[in-house]
């Protein structure tokens, strides 16, 4: 297979709900990055879990097509297209034309990033946390030079604030059925977007150390302008001054809705024995997340907030060289 000249100098791989959009919009702000308009592509997990928009390679048979999948292109193709015009936003409508009538290989998959003098591209898509290793094999040989960026999240945190995304935009009509959560918990997809030793395992035996860059939600909260500050030194770029409210500017913000002591002493039992594996791995605030999930399962939770999430000063640097 031929490698690919162009295509992306980084990946954000994930993980789901652990800070990515709010990494997105600050680095879309610099001006020696640039990433597609739209935020997640779904090139590479475009078969997997599921077939999703850029399952079909045919142009006809995605216009034509009555497959859920080629639905939602056609969807997503009138509301992106609406969005530039009403905007006149053209530089965006050229791109989005490239992204929904090309045929979905590498080449075109690459031909969506824009090689320029002194820019770097890059696209932040969470679901790649979760490919399989021989897509990640993949991804490796296409694009040899790339950077990976992963942010974890206490996984007990992380699964419930995806309990409740879905229940905000009405995927959940509620959340008192706990048996149901439950079963949604233990999903296979969500069982691997919590699965934080697989993603190093799988991607660091094709991204070397010095190419993966791993932190954590609680740096977004805590230290939001050191973590960018380690970012773009990782990605070899200029950081860019931002203000205290732009780096402090919440997105996709979901209902909030306390966790029940039992779902969240059912996540503490089920989550408990990696993240002590984790601990050993990383550091950082997993020590943080183990006395949680004990507290949760000695009884002590009253679905309280988060202690790690509380805004705290600290001078931990990057964890980079850590993994």
């Amino acid at each position: 297979m031929r490698q690919a000249v162009n295509g992306p100098d980084f990946l954000c791989i994930g993980a789901q709900k652990a800070g990515t959009t709010w990494l997105w919009t600050q680095l879309k702000e610099n001006p020696a990055v640039w990433m597609p308009p739209r935020k997640e592509v779904h090139y590479f997990d475009r078969h997997c879990p599921a077939p999703n928009y850029l399952a079909e390679p045919s142009v006809l048979k995605r216009v034509f097509g009555q497959a859920e999948p080629q639905r939602a292109w056609r969807a997503m193709l009138r509301a992106d297209f609406a969005e530039s015009f009403r905007r006149r936003d053209w530089a965006s409508a050229r791109w989005q034309k490239r992204f929904y009538f090309g045929h979905h290989d590498d080449a075109w998959y690459c031909s969506l990033f824009p090689r320029r003098r002194g820019i770097i591209t890059g696209e932040f898509t969470p679901a790649y946390s979760i490919l399989p290793e021989e897509d990640v094999a993949h991804i490796a040989h296409l694009l040899p030079s790339l950077k990976a960026i992963l942010l974890l999240r206490n996984p007990i945190d992380r699964a419930w604030s995806q309990v409740r995304f879905d229940w905000t935009r009405g995927a959940r009509s509620s959340l008192s059925n706990l048996d149901d959560v439950k079963r949604f918990i233990d999903s296979p997809k969500q069982e691997r977007r919590s699965s934080y030793l697989r993603m190093l395992d799988v991607w660091g035996r094709y991204i070397p150390r010095e190419r993966l860059f791993v932190s954590f939600y609680e740096d977004v909260v805590r230290r939001p302008a050191e973590l960018l500050d380690d970012v773009c030194r990782f990605l070899g770029i200029r950081p860019v001054p931002r203000t205290t409210e732009a780096l402090n500017r919440k997105v996709h913000v979901s209902r909030e809705a306390p966790m029940p002591p039992e779902i969240h002493a059912y996540l503490a039992a089920k989550y408990l024995p990696e993240m002590k594996e984790l601990q050993a791995r990383v550091g950082g605030p997993v020590q943080e997340w183990i006395a949680m999930a004990q507290e949760a399962l000695d009884g002590g939770s009253e679905s309280k907030p988060t202690r790690a999430m509380q805004p705290v000063a600290t001078g931990r640097e990057s964890l980079a060289d850590r993994v």
